[in-house]
């Protein structure tokens, strides 16, 4: 399965999960095809981290996937979230969504708004945050994404903040599953940018066609200072 990823190190991640989310079906539509993909995805999540230990980031691919209805995107985004977010979970997983178009994005951007959650994808290598985040708190999570990784000094310098607020502001984005603690005093906001020099293995899945399974090694943080509708499948905003 390739490299075990390195043990006992604070915060980063340690495993990535690249799901190809139409693997099971093309178009996600109706509650229980939502629930099944969801297990899949939550099933792989555990197994994966109980193999390797640590955090674990899944990029949710949807290049594939032709149609996605509201209460599929409820099922699948909001109740995986959720679940992870929550002070109960059972390990610390993050979301990434990738290869989302424009017909995805108003049932995605709706569960979103009605959970009041917040989510990273990332177009063509350039990650954005979805989701009804309050104006500071998305003006905090772009200026950690522009470095993309950051020592909480040089945040604060940047932003011109103090240590304590600075501090405050991106535990509040880790809670909120947007940032990762990426060693000591280190956040990241993107995940799946790497360092140039960092080579990562790849290998499938053994246990299930849905993911390819990608083990990280965790990384020293370098400071820096600083609607497309398919016709046969018309859309309901209503959630069943």
């Amino acid at each position: 399965m390739g490299e075990r990823a390195t043990e006992g190190k604070p915060g980063g991640v340690d495993t990535v999960l690249h799901t190809s989310v139409a693997t099971l079906y093309s178009n996600l539509v109706t509650r229980p095809t939502g629930r099944a993909v969801r297990f899949a995805i939550e099933q792989q999540i555990e197994q994966q981290i109980e193999q390797s230990g640590g955090n674990c980031l899944s990029i949710l691919d949807f290049s594939q996937v032709g149609i996605i209805d509201f209460s599929c995107a409820d099922e699948i985004i909001a109740k995986l979230l959720n679940k992870y977010r929550g002070p109960d979970r059972s390990n610390e997983a993050y979301f990434v969504l990738q290869g989302v178009e424009e017909h995805h994005k108003e049932p995605i951007e709706t569960v979103l708004e009605r959970h009041n959650l917040l989510l990273v994808t990332v177009d063509k290598g350039r990650p954005s945050l979805w989701g009804p985040a309050p104006m500071r708190l998305r003006s905090a999570w772009d200026r950690l994404s522009r470095v993309g990784r950051a020592f909480t000094g040089d945040f604060a310098a940047a932003a011109g903040l103090n240590a304590r607020a600075a501090n405050s502001w991106l535990n509040r984005l880790v809670s909120l599953r947007v940032a990762v603690p990426d060693g000591s005093d280190c956040y990241s906001s993107s995940p799946t940018r790497r360092p140039r020099s960092s080579r990562v293995p790849t290998a499938r899945s053994g246990n299930s066609p849905l993911l390819t399974v990608v083990q990280k090694k965790s990384t020293r943080c370098r400071s820096r200072a600083a609607m497309r509708i398919c016709p046969r499948h018309p859309r309901t905003r209503r959630f069943v």
